[in-house]
């Protein structure tokens, strides 16, 4: 799975969503091509003269893996057409194909249009029945279809994303090797009204092992999140990321009690968790994922107290 702007996808969710994008795109113009009985280079045709080919990375290449894979993928695709003419012909009848489109969610390299028109050169040598002698290879991202990919969000009840992507790594940073320490230190200012108790270390211990096995449980559970449910965990980690910059203003300007600020985040977190995550998230499993994001927060001092 990658993550884009536009959500998070695999191959298959990928090329559902554009075909979804070409049909609101091209309306009756344009016609799907299954890949049964046979993969034969395009996805779909437009009785115009346009193909489309889509094409997404099944993990988050570095810029060179990712050049590497689309330029294999066009090489790949676009000797299709010579392989398999008839049976393009006998399904496109009469149109020829004037542009070739290769849809991928982002790509990086400009020298992929340089082997684009290497590629159709070859192909028109070819002399193919198929193609018109002006046939073209295009390389088209996400952004061509972001007001037909936002139709199709609107049409499945999601809600709008705006801004740039919110990655797991930003969201999720490591832990200081200290973080036992911060645990500790921040527990003795939430505990400080028993500070004068003979029991006052036995519960501050407590409280650190209850924060810190917290701490480690929510990088388990998320994990979990994200292989059972991709799309799940993107929405999660937006959840979190904004919630996270709202709340380095909300700690600075808190004037109550450190434990209630405590509470006030995992409140608000979990009530967000809740909202926006409607029919995948309940209230109990909110609360929960709240619960454990704030004893992170505690551990890798995103979450702090004014002294």
């Amino acid at each position: 799975m990658i993550q884009t702007e536009y959500g998070t996808f695999d191959g298959r969710s990928w090329e559902r969503l554009c075909q979804k994008a070409f049909k609101l795109k091209f309306g009756p113009l344009y016609q799907q091509m299954p890949a049964s009985p046979g993969d034969y280079g395009i996805e779909g045709w437009t009785t115009d003269g346009m193909a489309f080919q889509c094409y997404c990375p099944e993990k988050n290449y570095t810029q060179d893996e990712l050049r590497t894979a689309i330029l294999d993928k066009i090489t790949r695709d676009i000797s299709k057409l010579k392989l398999y003419q008839t049976q393009i012909a006998s399904r496109i009848g009469d149109t020829k194909i004037q542009k070739w489109l290769l849809i991928t969610p982002v790509f990086e390299h400009n020298n992929l249009h340089e082997h684009a028109r290497k590629k159709e050169l070859e192909a028109r040598k070819w002399g193919l029945s198929i193609l018109h002698d002006d046939f073209t290879i295009l390389i088209q991202d996400a952004g061509y279809y972001a007001t037909e990919f936002e139709q199709c969000r609107r049409s499945e009840g999601l809600p709008l994303q705006l801004g740039p992507v919110v990655t797991a790594n930003y969201v999720l940073p490591p832990a200081p090797e200290e973080f036992e320490k911060l645990i500790d230190r921040k527990n003795r200012t939430r505990l400080r009204d028993k500070s004068g108790s003979t029991s006052f270390e036995t519960e501050l211990q407590k409280l650190n092992r209850l924060t810190a096995t917290k701490f480690l449980q929510c990088d388990e559970h998320l994990a979990t999140i994200e292989r059972t449910s991709p799309q799940a965990f993107q929405q999660i980690i937006r959840v979190i990321g904004h919630y996270a910059e709202e709340m380095k203003e909300l700690q600075v300007a808190w004037v109550g009690e450190p434990n209630g600020l405590v509470d006030e985040v995992k409140s608000e977190l979990g009530r967000r968790f809740e909202e926006d995550l409607k029919g995948t998230m309940g209230f109990s499993d909110a609360r929960r994922l709240a619960d454990l994001m704030v004893s992170r927060w505690l551990a890798v001092c995103q979450l702090d107290f004014s002294e």
